[in-house]
């Protein structure tokens, strides 16, 4: 496939990773339990996320010719996509903390955009 492919595939999971994690943290900041559809919309939009990111995201590193030799930027890319990946189970249960798992999210993020665009490792 080619690169823009994998880079639209790539930005569709992070939409629903992002998505996900922001349907939970709405509902479990509100102080409501996680529960019924919404939960299951919520798990399945980050789920789903996850896995365009990582196939995509392998995709990418292929069509850049660095599938064989990951630079440490990539390596820290899927630290983040684990720290990701945990987060909607640490919204289900502590989702009342609001605002700074927001901030704690929003910095990843930011993180990881920085590390993406810049490879600075």
């Amino acid at each position: 496939m080619p690169y823009e492919i994998y880079k639209i595939i790539h930005l569709t999971g992070i939409f629903l990773l992002i998505s996900g994690l922001m349907m939970a943290y709405a509902i479990t900041s509100s102080g409501h339990a996680l529960a019924g559809k919404i939960k299951t919309f919520s798990f399945a939009a980050h789920g789903a996320g996850l896995v365009l990111i990582l196939i995509s995201g392998f995709g990418l590193l292929a069509r850049l010719g660095l599938a064989r030799e990951m630079p440490m930027w990539a390596y820290v890319k899927f630290a983040i996509w684990g720290i990701f990946a945990i987060f909607i189970s640490i919204l289900k249960r502590k989702g009342q903390l609001g605002w700074p798992l927001y901030v704690a999210m929003l910095g990843i993020f930011m993180f990881a955009s920085y590390t993406a665009v810049l490879k600075p490792f």
